[in-house]
């Protein structure tokens, strides 16, 4: 044995390691959450409504309905809107320069979601039968004359059941009246 080295005590406990530092691999793991948390949201912001709901977009041309002249104007001035529509020209870019609805023509004719029941009568119809992305017919209501689109669509899950449970009542008794009637249950 050499005199410079030294021989430890025997009952002199061996120094403790010192701990890993894991800050690094906690903030990694909460920058993965936040992304998670994030596309969480992203993915769930189309509505799951529990009651049917529709959106639409709209121009609307309102006239006074006792002067026919306005009206005749108010006919005239929507029917060239929805040829400048089918040819192609912005649904946004027309709502926001030609309709007389002051609350969506900032939003480029944009209405929002609203549930069944919502608008008048003529409006409501096309809003639930029209094709999604179509642009309708001129549409007449108390407001005006409307041109719509919809945007899109939502049936409540409670609804589209509902409308299964119809489809096969009538399906059955389609059924029921083309079967011809089974031997032996004729009545004499």
């Amino acid at each position: 044995m050499n005199a410079n080295e030294r021989v430890p005590a025997p009952d002199t406990p061996e120094p403790e390691k010192e701990p890993r530092d894991l800050t690094k691999y906690i903030w990694l793991g909460i920058l993965v959450l936040i992304c998670l948390m994030l596309a969480v949201i992203y993915t769930g912001r189309k509505p799951r409504p529990v009651a049917s709901m529709v959106r639409a977009s709209h121009i609307l041309i309102s006239f006074d309905a006792n002067d026919p002249v306005d009206r005749g104007r108010a006919y005239e001035r929507i029917s060239e809107l929805r040829e400048r529509l089918l040819a192609g020209e912005s649904f946004e870019k027309l709502a926001k320069s030609h309709s007389d609805d002051t609350a969506s023509k900032r939003r480029g004719g944009d209405m929002g979601w609203a549930p069944r029941g919502t608008y008048a009568a003529e409006f409501e119809e096309y809003c639930w039968k029209g094709e999604v992305g179509a642009i309708s017919e001129i549409i007449q209501t108390q407001f005006g004359f409307h041109v719509i689109r919809v945007d899109d669509r939502h049936i409540a899950e409670a609804e589209r059941y509902e409308k299964d449970i119809e489809q096969k009542a009538l399906e059955l008794l389609e059924k029921e009246k083309e079967a011809p009637d089974a031997p032996g249950s004729h009545e004499t």
